[in-house]
């Protein structure tokens, strides 16, 4: 972590640039940016993504030995029991999204929600510290729209955010990050991070 202009940085180890856009949306307010760090880490095989993040922010740590945060999310459709969970890639390579509507044809119940964890680790840290959120009230879409952006995830073309007709797939990314960060105000796991810092760290 360290401080430029009087805003602190803090390493986000991720490959995902839409994750980096996200939380310097959610934390610049706050006085906090993040920069990425690309790392090798092996995805754990848990359907809990307080777990997964706990495991991948240690082998982070263990490769960059500074103050780092990671991210991981998993998608749970009520229905179906809380399927794919974290197993999201495993669920399209699999199934794909075309048979995973199709075990949704004729459910009225078509809720689905995002649980997204968050692990912050530091030198002298005996574990991570983890925080989490649920960004719920999504929708699954009776088709897939193909008609959004080019590099749309598969389930961004049938998950319709609250309060829109429209799935992911036909927002930018800007619009997206923009929604998550107000939506879950107070609750976002980089604004729990951020109080957590600013309380006991600064």
């Amino acid at each position: 972590m360290s401080n430029k202009k009087n805003k602190i940085t803090i390493n986000f180890v991720t490959g995902n640039p839409l994750k980096i856009l996200h939380a310097n949306i959610a934390l610049n307010e706050l006085g906090f940016s993040v920069v990425g760090q690309k790392l090798n880490i092996i995805e754990p095989r848990e359907e809990d993504p307080e777990k997964i993040v706990v495991e991948k922010a240690v082998q982070a740590f263990q490769q960059l030995k500074k103050p780092l945060i990671v991210e991981d999310s998993g998608i749970f459709i009520s229905v179906l029991g809380g399927f794919p969970k974290t197993f999201v890639h495993f669920a399209l390579d699999t199934l794909g999204i075309k048979n995973i509507l199709k075990l949704m044809e004729g459910v009225e119940n078509r809720n689905a929600e995002f649980r997204q964890s968050l692990a912050y680790i530091e030198p002298g840290m005996v574990e991570p510290k983890v925080f989490s959120y649920v960004d719920g009230g999504f929708t699954l879409a009776d088709r897939i729209w193909e008609d959004g952006a080019n590099d749309a995830g598969e389930f961004d073309k049938v998950l319709i955010p609250p309060g829109e007709s429209r799935p992911l797939s036909m927002f930018s990314k800007e619009w997206r990050a923009k929604r998550d960060a107000k939506q879950n105000k107070g609750t976002i796991h980089y604004e729990q991070l951020a109080l957590w810092l600013k309380t006991n760290k600064l």
